[in-house]
């Protein structure tokens, strides 16, 4: 019935852009970007190693954010392979530690402060911002490695929009499929932008290297199926050439199902799982308002709700829900949130920015048939930030935020009675201090200090683990201080270079601690801040067009993350090394060959350091044919070599696969 939908309205967009009789014009560089959307470090520049362009991620079809963002150097696509997630690590953190944004708006869940990236595609979005090691205390609590920011489009034109569909093949068979239409209009004082999307797998093939495992036969990854239908909209009033008011609203609406394990970990579970809803829906204002000609406010208010409904089965039929480890477990969040941002220019070359964060969380969850819980946190958060022009060639920048986190309600269930845990309530102060200069032509130096923090999760403080863990209310924040030199030079026209090297250094980390209590006849294990650790390293990236017709992107990073506390226990799920880049070959802007290859080196996959996902190397072919100014056809054969590999131990990633796609634009 979705993509019923989905093709009447795909159809519908397209009849009258196809019968104008206007030149068509092709989309070939980025989508607009929508500039309220973005949180602005004055005196700082983005740097093409902390930004993937949507031009970018159509040349390399990325449909999803976790892969588009694994593109910059220091950035690592994850899989919580358990729950058929995907996680993004910035230089080691992961994504409750480095949180998504939309628009400026945060995207987390509450229970446990992640979200999967997998069910975010990226046909809406004009670019992504991410925030490494410095973001500014403007994006509000919780950056303790840093910010991913999804900033979506903004018309330019009366009538403007794009097309694109796409298939893939694997083991011979149509493996997935997947259409998105946008469309945009604006009329100068306002403007009107819509989006839809629906991207259906139905399986991933697996390499013809993979061996039957008893829980996996090869061929199509059993019960790998996802479906992702996403909507849009947004409408913007703009009264004159500084002020600016939006609403928009978008909707996700997922299912997946969750592949076994497939390792040798005679303690990792055999899960017959399936999410038959991963639903999410959004709904923001943000506003920005010129107050004379040096003072702005910029407000947001929204509303976030996630539903999830996963089925536990007994077997891998997926049918029955008679044994005792079966169930159906429902997750029901909602977020209420509102912020504001003032900024002036108090003195001649100084800029200082004040704002204000307050974010409302709840969660309920229970099992079909069981009583339900409930807990609810509120964030207040306040945050300074000031520029000042020392010189020509010097900017420096100084931040301040305090937050607050108090505990409103939490619920523990016992058999059919309900009571209430400990509450218990946190504060954390962040500061932060970066110098930018230039040095010469076309260059930036920048130098930064910042100590940044994460509250722990309703899930940290509240979670049983099933039985496992006992819980600790008291848990503290989190705590890094981040040390790092970034430095971009632009040597030549065609040539972009980009290195840094950074040193963090966490304190108060939220780790198991075993052995704590004897409940039910076993030992459980308590989360506890007994942590220390020490991440440090560095990225380079690079762009070069040394001629008209070729291209080529680069970018390597290394990072070594030790645990200060137990060096015998390793950190997991990143490569100390990473490569990627590609050589494109161009007969024109819509006509092109590109070889794209990327390399990762071992990570772990359990701290005793006895499981682990071996290195590996992939190679994907792509080419583009533009049949007219508007319209163009794309081929690929992804891991051309059909390597046979895992980003978490025990859960294979796709094999060879072929994809066709088509844009359109009007």
């Amino acid at each position: 019935m979705k993509k019923t939908i989905l093709m009447v309205l795909l159809l519908a967009a397209v009849r009258p852009a196809m019968a104008a009789e206007a030149p068509l014009i092709a989309d070939t560089g980025s989508a607009r970007v929508f500039t309220p959307g973005e949180v602005v470090v004055t005196g700082k520049k983005d740097t093409p190693a902390n930004t993937v362009s949507s031009s970018r991620i159509e040349e390399l079809d990325k449909t999803d954010i976790a892969r588009a963002v694994n593109l910059l150097p220091g950035v690592n696509f994850g899989n919580v392979g358990a729950r058929n997630e995907g996680m993004i690590y910035v230089r080691g953190f992961d994504m409750r530690q480095v949180p998504l944004y939309l628009d400026g708006v945060p995207q987390y869940v509450p229970y446990d402060g992640y979200v999967d990236p997998n069910r975010f595609t990226t046909f809406e979005l004009s670019q992504i911002t991410v925030s490494k090691g410095y973001s500014s205390v403007l994006y509000g609590p919780n950056t303790l490695g840093g910010a991913i920011n999804l900033v979506t489009r903004k018309p330019e034109k009366e009538f403007e929009g794009s097309l694109r569909s796409g298939i893939t093949f694997g083991d011979e068979q149509l493996a997935s499929e997947y259409g998105a239409l946008n469309i945009g209009s604006n009329h100068g004082t306002w403007y009107v932008q819509g989006s839809i999307s629906d991207l259906n797998r139905k399986f991933w093939p697996l390499s013809g290297k993979f061996t039957p495992k008893r829980y996996e036969n090869g061929g199509k990854r059993d019960n790998s199926q996802t479906d992702d239908l996403t909507g849009g909209l947004k409408i913007g009033f703009t009264p004159n050439s500084t002020d600016e008011y939006v609403l928009s609203f978008n909707g996700i609406s997922s299912s997946k199902g969750v592949p076994v394990y497939t390792g040798s970990n005679p303690s990792s579970a055999i899960r017959y799982w399936k999410y038959t809803d991963w639903d999410k829906s959004s709904i923001y204002y943000i506003g920005k308002t010129m107050l004379g000609s040096k003072t702005y406010l910029k407000t947001k208010a929204y509303f976030d709700g996630y539903y999830n409904a996963l089925d536990s089965y007994d077997d891998a039929t997926y049918t029955t829900q008679k044994k005792k480890s079966s169930f159906t477990s429902i997750y029901d969040d909602k977020t209420f949130g509102a912020s504001a941002e003032l900024g002036t220019e108090i003195a001649k070359d100084d800029i200082l920015k004040l704002a204000l964060h307050e974010k409302h969380d709840m969660h309920r969850e229970y099992n079909v048939g069981q009583t339900a819980k409930h807990f609810e946190d509120n964030t207040f958060s306040i945050a300074a930030e000031n520029t000042w022009t020392a010189s020509y060639d010097v900017n420096v920048i100084v931040g301040v935020r305090q937050d607050f986190r108090k505990t409103i309600r939490a619920q523990d269930l016992q058999g059919t009675s309900l009571s209430s845990f400990p509450l218990d309530d946190n504060s954390a102060t962040n500061y932060q201090i970066a110098v930018v200069g230039h040095p010469g032509v076309n260059q930036e130096l920048t130098g930064y200090v910042a100590r940044t923090t994460r509250f722990p999760t309703l899930k940290d403080r509240y979670s049983y683990r099933m039985g496992s863990a006992l819980p600790n209310p008291s848990l503290a924040p989190e705590q890094s201080w981040n040390y790092g030199i970034d430095y971009s030079f632009k040597p030549a026209e065609k040539l972009k270079l980009t290195a840094s090297v950074y040193l963090s250094k966490l304190s108060d980390v939220i780790q198991q601690v075993d052995n704590v209590a004897y409940v039910n006849s076993i030992w459980v294990y308590q989360y506890q801040n007994t942590g220390k650790a020490t991440y440090k390293g560095f990225d380079l990236s690079s762009e070069w067009t040394p001629a008209s017709w070729i291209k080529v992107f680069g970018g390597y990073s290394y990072i070594d993350r030790k645990n200060d506390s137990n060096p015998s226990l390793y950190f997991t799920d990143v490569p100390k090394q990473k490569f990627n880049g590609a050589v494109q070959f161009l007969h024109d802007k819509q006509t092109w060959t590109l070889v794209e290859g990327e390399y990762d080196s071992k990570r772990y996959s359990t701290s005793n350091g006895n499981y682990s996902a071996g290195g590996h190397g992939l190679i994907n072919l792509r080419g583009s044919l533009g049949l007219n100014s508007a319209l163009s056809l794309q081929a690929a054969v992804e891991n051309l070599f059909d390597r046979n590999y895992q980003v978490a131990e025990g859960y294979p990633e796709p094999g060879r696969t072929y994809v066709i796609s088509m844009a359109y634009a009007f």
